[in-house]
């Protein structure tokens, strides 16, 4: 086959997402491609062709069976539009192991599907793992409002076969999905039959989100009826080599509206104590053996967690972020000596021209995000509109002025108390080890921080009436992983 002939057998390739989302009475499906972030919009009866193009078939058992649904196309035209999406990098090859190794590209581990690999083998006289004790984050417990601000922010809602059929057999009204799976919901990845699928969205919310924020499932059937992601979410998991650090995701309003407030729900069973006794399905994250400290510098595991541990117990500057970026600049000349921690606690004051570059290369992705945006999503839908006001408060620091007036005024109280959260969450969860070296995911948290502050001037009245509002920190930290603009902070580290 050569590079300008679509697969004989074509199916969407493994790295592109499909999600069928409802705009107002209007009904589309979204493709993503993963690899370039290029997104392509599909009427309800392209998606019904595409859809029967799951790798089995060629372009006239396509067309027979989408015939079958109701979509009808002749095959030159049918031939056509998948030569389309084969020039476009869409399509995956005839088989699917193949396309999903040299795509890199594979299917997530789902609740119904845990990853089964083999034990990893242990160093001499390594701990089994299941054997590594829960180690919760300490002082803290979840009131959740009921609102729906998380189910209404994210691209992807996860179910597993079973979960679908229990949501469909609840709510069968949903999309008129009760008897027909693929009314309600996508595949994961791809167009082939997958472990888990994505429910469709409504003006960007869980399409069983109830009208004033809750769930319906939850509702009609209990906390059991939604799926596991939601069950456990906002908690993460991750296993350091000395333990499974337990820990919150601050991606929700309802989490820092916790902060101080007892008598919540746990993060996790008290009666839980060792991975073992997790969920096989939990997806436990496992730190690497080395870490990026700085651009060309390393540091092991165990290094890497000790000196976290001596962060947290630091006492936190009144500027968290200006903490944040001086030790990256610590940790840049010297490494993680004590002595780094020291300029965390007595930082200096917060450069404009330092913060410049990051504002204006998160303020590059966010801009290009909402012009997307603007082109299929609903004025109400809470992604576009979070996207939209990040990339105006980034502009608007971008005038010297402005974002010199806002470094110098003192940190407000609560904000303060939202921030030492915040780090100390994401220190607790190890959320700052991952693609960027140490030092630069610093920065960013800081950046995160600096732009939250700014949010509030430029959501303006909004503010009251969505409590997705209520914490700026929330709404940056949701928004930025949740629609990839967390990727600007490459973008700084490859501009130099």
């Amino acid at each position: 086959m050569s590079p300008s002939t679509p697969p004989a057998r074509p199916r969407l390739a493994a790295h592109v997402l499909a999600r069928r989302h409802v705009v107002g009475e209007e009904e589309r499906v979204i493709l993503h491609d993963v690899r370039t972030g290029q997104l392509l919009q599909l009427g309800p009866r392209e998606w019904v062709l595409l859809s029967a193009a799951d790798g089995t078939r060629d372009v006239e058992g396509i067309v027979i069976a989408a015939a079958r649904e109701g979509a009808h196309a002749r095959v030159p035209a049918a031939q056509a539009f998948f030569a389309e999406l084969h020039a476009a990098g869409l399509l995956g090859a005839d088989d699917a192991g193949d396309d999903a190794a040299r795509s890199g590209a594979t299917a997530t581990a789902t609740p119904a599907t845990p990853a089964a690999p083999a034990a990893p083998a242990l160093d001499p006289g390594e701990r089994d793992p299941r054997e590594r004790p829960l180690e919760v984050l300490p002082d803290f417990s979840l009131h959740c409002d009921g609102r729906g601000s998380c189910c209404r922010i994210y691209a992807s809602i996860l179910f597993d076969p079973e979960e679908a059929a229990r949501a469909r057999a609840l709510r069968p009204d949903v999309l008129s999905g009760g008897a027909r799976h693929e009314r309600a919901f996508t595949p994961e990845r791809g167009t082939w039959p997958c472990a888990a699928s994505v429910v469709a969205m409504r003006d960007g919310r869980c399409a069983y989100l109830e009208g004033e924020g809750r769930c319906s499932l939850h509702a009609k059937g209990g906390p059991e009826a939604k799926p596991l992601g939601c069950r456990t979410f906002p908690t993460s998991f991750i296993d350091d080599g000395e333990s499974v650090r337990v820990s919150v995701a601050v991606e929700c309003a309802c989490v820092l509206a916790s902060v101080g407030r007892p008598g919540g729900a746990p993060l996790l069973d008290p009666r839980l104590v060792t991975r073992g006794d997790l969920d096989e399905r939990i997806d436990v994250a496992r730190l690497p053996e080395r870490a990026q400290v700085a651009p060309g510098v390393t540091a092991s595991r165990a290094e890497v967690v000790a000196w976290s541990r001596r962060l947290a117990a630091a006492a936190p500057p009144p500027d968290v972020a200006a903490g944040l970026f001086s030790l990256a600049a610590a940790l840049e000349a010297e490494g993680l000596v004590e002595g780094a921690i020291a300029r965390f606690e007595r930082p200096d004051p917060l450069d404009p021209a330092a913060l410049a570059p990051w504002l204006a290369a998160l303020h590059g992705r966010a801009a290009r995000r909402a012009r997307e945006d603007a082109a299929w999503r609903s004025e109400r839908d809470l992604a576009r509109r979070a996207t939209q006001w990040i990339a105006d408060a980034t502009l608007a620091l971008a005038e010297p002025d402005l974002l010199a007036a806002l470094l110098l005024s003192p940190v407000r109280a609560r904000v303060g108390d939202r921030e030492r959260f915040t780090l100390r969450a994401a220190l607790h969860g190890h959320r700052l080890l991952g693609a960027l070296p140490l030092s630069l995911a610093l920065r960013d948290r800081a950046v995160r921080l600096v732009v939250a502050r700014a949010l509030p001037a430029v959501v303006d009245g909004e503010g009251p009436d969505d409590p997705a509002c209520a914490e700026p920190i929330a709404l940056v930290e949701a928004t930025l992983r949740g629609h990839g603009l967390d990727a600007y902070a490459a973008d700084v580290a490859m501009a130099g």
